[in-house]
Order: C-alpha cells, then structure tokens, then sequence
C-alpha cells in the first residue's frame, strides 16, 4: 500500500536552506522521532533509481524539514525551483515492511 507523505513544488528557501514541507503534510505516517513535535531522527529514502540516502528530519511545530543530508541529495540530483518532491510511504506486499521513496521530477 502506498501512502502520499507530501507532494509539492520546490521553493526558493528549499533550494538555499532546508527542505521544508507544510504543517498540513502527513506526518502521522512518518517514523516516529519526526512525527513528534521537537524531535529529529533519521529517515532513509530510496530514490527513482534504487538508491538510498539518509535525511535528517526535524519536526518544529508540525513543520518537517530536511536538514543534514537535504543539500548533498539536492546537489546530486541537480534540483532546483520548480521541480516537484514526491514522499511516500511504500507497504510493500511480500512483508519486508515500510520504505519511505522519494521522487523528483522536472517542472
């Protein structure tokens, strides 16, 4: 079963700072340690090509940001204003249990 985290355009401040997603985003269906006001964890992501990378995510009031990590992947896959982040959670069907993906996709 696939669950949509987020889906949004990237913005300026993404492209200079840290990814931000909106306080209405769903972030129940995020691990723990980012769902939980204050809190910052660890949250692994594979992206369109298989690969994985290591996000920090904090949440400040609702407000998840990417943090350590967000700047390496954005460099990496060139990202830039326009272009749309999808996050999802993927329940596979064969038990090896949630992925959390990531894809990015040009405007």
């Amino acid at each position: 079963m696939v669950t949509i985290f987020e889906d949004k355009w990237v913005e300026k401040n993404d492209t200079e700072n840290r990814m931000r997603f909106p306080s209405n985003a769903n972030i129940g269906d995020l691990p723990f340690t980012c769902s939980n006001n204050g809190q910052s964890g660890m949250l692994p992501v594979i992206d369109e090509k298989g690969f994985q990378w290591t996000l920090t995510c904090r949440n400040q009031n609702g407000t998840i940001y990417f943090t350590d990590g967000w700047e390496e992947f954005r460099k990496e896959k060139g990202i830039r204003v326009g272009h749309r982040i999808t996050l999802y959670k993927d329940d596979d069907s064969f038990g090896s249990g949630a992925q959390y993906k990531i894809i990015v996709m040009e405007n």
